[in-house]
């Protein structure tokens, strides 16, 4: 038996248990030298824990949906997506862009109809898209097909994202997008590289809006009380993204000041970042705008 007097108490163990204490003091202590270093904002490249099995990380996707308005079939192909969106969580970012160059769009400079942005526009064009292109159609993680082109119907996105699901990349991501003044948010994307060897990526940071209520055509006529969800607002970043070199096992932070358009609802707006590797995303990440 030992006997601890502790400002006049007095704790009796017995030495079989000295052992289980200290061992459970050791583990305690362990586990703080362990843990994953946080990434202070503003700091870049920082040398951070990395998993034990960086496959085990799981991959979310994009899916584009071209969509417009007096496309009678998208409603269908909305659904499927919202499907998908189900089914994977968080590990499928949809965005919704109506290009202008696509006569489904067409809105004769009425404001009410008018769904497009500019930058939407010049994505679709990049993938090849025409005023002649059938809608719906889309596009996962910005993969061209060698006979196909970028874009695939709607009953192959469940395939693809799938596909891609299984198929997973050294590359976490994580974001954070707060408002600092009436109109004007912070974003801050973290992206760390779980390789052995550097990579050099590109992010692509977007913003979007949900319950975009709005005419939609469809069978059986126009629905003017329509949810456009997902929807492409603008590009944050420039559009085609900024070059991003990280070092092997580290994290590498890009923050954004931006100010909301003045069309958007900042409480439906979301924050979409993407990682790409020669073209093809292999990491998303959605982000709800934090509003105090």
């Amino acid at each position: 038996m030992v006997v601890l007097v502790i400002k006049n108490f007095e704790l009796r163990i017995m030495k079989s248990n000295i052992q289980i204490i200290l061992c459970s003091l050791l583990l305690v202590l362990g586990s703080l030298f362990t843990a994953c270093e946080v990434i202070p904002a503003g700091e870049h490249d920082k040398v951070i824990f990395t998993p034990a099995d960086p496959t085990a990380v799981k991959r979310t996707s994009l899916l584009i949906e071209y969509s417009g308005w007096m496309c009678v079939n998208c409603p269908t192909a909305a659904e499927e997506a919202h499907r998908l969106k189900e089914q994977y969580g968080e590990n499928l970012v949809v965005v919704v862009m109506h290009p202008e160059s696509n006569p489904n769009t067409r809105h004769n400079n009425k404001p009410a109809l008018n769904y497009t942005c500019p930058e939407a526009d010049s994505i679709y064009l990049m993938m090849g898209g025409t005023n002649t292109t059938p809608f719906p159609t889309g596009n996962v993680n910005m993969v061209k097909d060698a006979t196909k082109g970028y874009f695939c119907d709607y009953e192959t996105w469940g395939t693809l994202v799938s596909q891609a699901y299984a198929a997973s990349k050294p590359v976490l991501l994580a974001a954070e997008a707060s408002m600092i003044d009436i109109d004007l948010a912070f974003v801050a994307v973290d992206i760390t590289n779980l390789s052995d060897q550097s990579i050099d990526a590109t992010l692509q940071v977007w913003l979007t809006e949900d319950s975009v209520i709005g005419s939609q055509k469809k069978p059986s006529g126009t629905d003017k009380n329509y949810a456009h969800n997902h929807l492409m607002r603008a590009s944050i970043s420039p559009l085609w993204g900024e070059k991003v070199a990280i070092d092997a096992h580290s994290t590498h932070q890009v923050t954004y000041e931006y100010t909301l358009p003045e069309k958007v609802v900042k409480e439906n707006c979301n924050i979409v970042s993407l990682v790409t590797i020669n073209g093809e995303v292999v990491q998303a990440k959605e982000t709800r705008i934090i509003i105090e």
